[in-house]
């Protein structure tokens, strides 16, 4: 049987694939666990959805078996998310911290989500 692969090429492949400068451009992501304080209906969803095009992030929200993102604010409302309900939070974009700060406040009901 014929060798598949010549060794003597492997090398200079090797080498010419180390030349090529490659560049990370994958965005921070990060996951919380969070219990609601307060419910989210539609003026929190909305407010969540401001928040991530403010911050340039990703957010979606998992409760149970059901997923929402920011993409659709009817994904957030149908999480039906009462007080004292656990939830998972991920953010995903450069100002992650900025986002989970202001996404923790609409989720724990301190801040007016009229503005």
């Amino acid at each position: 049987m014929k060798r598949a692969y010549n060794f003597k090429n492997r090398n200079h492949k090797i080498a010419a694939c180390a030349e090529v400068p490659t560049k990370a451009t994958r965005a921070k992501e990060v996951s919380f666990i969070m219990v609601a304080k307060g419910v989210l209906g539609f003026r929190e969803s909305a407010h969540i959805i401001k928040v991530g095009e403010e911050t340039g992030c990703a957010i979606s929200i998992a409760s149970g078996k059901k997923h929402g993102t920011t993409k659709s604010i009817l994904s957030l409302v149908n999480l039906t998310i009462q007080p004292g309900k656990s939830l998972v939070l991920n953010i995903k974009g450069e100002r992650n911290e900025e986002a989970f700060r202001e996404v923790s406040k609409i989720i724990s009901g301190e801040t007016d989500s009229n503005s």
